[in-house]
C-alpha cells in the first residue's frame, strides 16, 4: 500500500480537496490546509508536491550524480540536467571528459536535445567573461595596480 493513500489532505474525507471552479478556469486552492508528509512531517502546498518529496525517502529512487564535481546527488532527472548546467564552460580535464556519460557531453557541449541553445549560449558567454576577469586580474603586476590597491594591504599590516 503507497504511504499517498494515508496522506491528511485538508479535507478529512480521505480524497483530494477540490474546490469548486467554473469551466475553462483554473482550480484555485483557497485557504486549503497544507498536505502533512507522514515520514518527516514537512509540509508542502499540494499532493503533487508530496509525490515529489516522497522520493527523498524512497531508498530505491534513483539517484542521479554530477560526474564533474561529484558533489550533487539529485534525485529528479531535471534537477542533475541544471546543475550539469552549471559546468558549461568550465575547463574540464580531457581524461575526466573522456569518462563522462553520454548525457552529460551533450549538455556541456551543447548538442543536449533539450537544452535551449539560447540558454547554452548564454552560459557560455558568462564562464568565458568569467575566466577572462580571473585571467586579467591573474596577469595585472604592481606597477598596474592603483595607489589604493597597494597602500591598503600596508594599512592591514600596521593595525
Amino acid at each position: 500500500m503507497s504511504p499517498l493513500n494515508n496522506i491528511n489532505d485538508g479535507n478529512d474525507q480521505g480524497g483530494p480537496a477540490q474546490v469548486p471552479a467554473e469551466v475553462g478556469q483554473q482550480q484555485q486552492r483557497v485557504n486549503q490546509p497544507p498536505v502533512i508528509c507522514p515520514n518527516c512531517k514537512k509540509r508542502l502546498s499540494e499532493r503533487s508536491a508530496l509525490t515529489r518529496h516522497m522520493k527523498v525517502h524512497d531508498s530505491t529512487t534513483k539517484i542521479f550524480k554530477c560526474m564533474v564535481c561529484h558533489k550533487n546527488d539529485q534525485r529528479q532527472k531535471s534537477n542533475w540536467r541544471q546543475h550539469v548546467a552549471t559546468h558549461i564552460g568550465q575547463e574540464i580535464p580531457p581524461d575526466v571528459f573522456a569518462a563522462l556519460d553520454h548525457e552529460t557531453k551533450a549538455i556541456l557541449t551543447g548538442t543536449h536535445g533539450e537544452m535551449n541553445r539560447k540558454i547554452f549560449e548564454e552560459r557560455l558567454a558568462k564562464a568565458e567573461a568569467k575566466r577572462a576577469k580571473q585571467n586579467k586580474k591573474a596577469r595585472r603586476s604592481k606597477h598596474e595596480l592603483s595607489f589604493e590597491e597597494l597602500w591598503y594591504p600596508i594599512c592591514e599590516l600596521q593595525e
